[in-house]
């Protein structure tokens, strides 16, 4: 049998496991504004299964096999960034469905409905309860805020995801993060899928935080709809 073939074969038995599997009896239709919906769909070296989709803001929560690192996985696609659930991975199926009807509900309500609960290591910033009202309006320019600090969401490596703006039109935006462990805050633009990282907003206090948002933000989001693709 050639490698090709091969790998075909091997692709369709992944895809059998998957649609012999159950997933309407196992699994909740709905997670509060999440549905239930079977993907089955090869791209590249990823085959998606299935995801639970909210289509008010188009996050989706994937679960996948990855060829690169022959593993089932969950993964968190927030639009302008995807975090991987590490303790969701597997190289085992029958594994996967345990873990996958044992912890992606619960997963989805706290990580991505009811995020409101933080470290203690956090809770200490104020971040969570501060009046962002005056730095981080609902819109600006072409953005959305799409990510509020009362209701982060947990990264990877220690950090947050402490504020999000978006513009869908042209596939863009910036992150704003706080890392617990460095004591920091720092932001990301986005724009296709490519990060970029801006040290204007560094900060390790909640108002010097602040104050480089006021200065910043409208501008730096109007240059990055001009301008959306990285001249670097």
């Amino acid at each position: 049998m050639s490698d090709i073939n091969k790998i075909k074969e091997e692709r369709e038995n992944r895809r059998n496991l998957f649609l012999n599997w159950k997933i309407e009896e196992d699994l909740p239709q709905t997670v509060h504004e999440y549905s239930l919906k079977r993907v089955d769909v090869q791209d590249d070296r990823k085959y998606y299964a299935f995801s639970y989709v909210n289509e008010k803001n188009g996050w989706e929560v994937k679960a996948l096999f990855d060829e690169e690192t022959m593993d089932f996985m969950i993964k968190a696609d927030f639009r302008l960034f995807v975090i991987t659930q590490i303790e969701m991975i597997t190289g085992d199926f029958e594994k996967f469905k345990n873990i996958v009807k044992t912890m992606l509900p619960e997963f989805i309500y706290k990580e991505m409905i009811d995020r409101s609960k933080v470290s203690v290591l956090v809770k200490s910033t104020g971040f969570t309860k501060w009046d962002y009202s005056k730095a981080m309006p609902e819109t600006i320019h072409n953005y959305k805020r799409v990510i509020e600090p009362s209701m982060p969401v947990l990264g990877l490596n220690g950090s947050y995801i402490v504020a999000a703006y978006e513009c869908r039109q042209n596939n863009s935006g910036i992150l704003f993060f706080y890392n617990m462990y460095r004591n920091q805050y720092y932001g990301e633009m986005r724009a296709g899928g490519i990060p970029k990282i801006i040290h204007k907003y560094d900060a390790t206090t909640l108002k010097e935080f602040e104050q480089k948002i006021i200065k910043n933000l409208k501008e730096d989001l109007h240059n990055l709809y001009l301008n959306p693709v990285s001249e670097e």
